[in-house]
């Protein structure tokens, strides 16, 4: 006796089910996300990674308040000054980042299984904006601030997958003028 089609597929729908094997993600908790089957090396806490940021932050925010306050004032004046918010902000980031850095030496590493790989596009986007960095400090002194900083915005946008008139010239245009107006116009710091 021949079966016909409509049996074949029933036949096939009753395929016996393995009950030893767990597809993969069901001992996750509701929420998360299963373990990779490959997880790369980079999704492994590393407690000298966090120190060795939290180092630099320290660094590099201890340049920022000591750099401030190196800033030449045509004359002292009370109250805020040129030199004051590179100060507070360098202040402001050193205390934060010496709470990193404690964070880091005393606490157990932070899991980072939530991080991507990284991937060569995200190395050429990171390449880019860094060279567009450079070539836009380079040309500030030379062109002034009003227009290499729209460019270096669009560009930067359009590194970042930034599309359209809006993304590539409104968006950059108004955050030039707005820092423009914050610095020159408000905090008298000329750019």
């Amino acid at each position: 006796m021949n079966a016909s089609p409509l049996n074949r597929r029933d036949r096939k729908a009753e395929a016996p089910v393995r009950n030893d094997v767990e597809p993969a993600g069901m001992n996750a908790a509701p929420g998360e996300e299963a373990d990779a089957p490959a997880a790369s090396a980079s999704a492994n806490p590393s407690k000298w990674l966090e120190i060795a940021v939290a180092t630099a932050a320290v660094a590099l925010t201890a340049a920022v308040y000591l750099l401030g306050g190196e800033i030449q004032l045509r004359a002292e004046q009370p109250g805020m000054t040129p030199r004051s918010w590179p100060q507070l902000l360098g202040g402001l980031g050193l205390a934060l980042s010496i709470i990193l850095l404690l964070i880091a030496v005393l606490r157990p590493p932070q899991p980072r299984s939530d991080l991507e790989a990284s991937t060569r596009p995200g190395w050429l986007r990171l390449l880019l904006t860094v060279a567009a960095t450079i070539a836009f400090l380079a040309a500030w002194p030379l062109l002034g601030f009003v227009f290499t900083a729209p460019v270096f915005i669009a560009v930067v946008t359009a590194i970042g997958g930034g599309r359209g008139f809006r993304a590539l010239l409104i968006y950059p245009v108004v955050m030039a003028a707005l820092i423009y107006a914050l610095f020159n116009l408000l905090l008298k710091v000329p750019l």
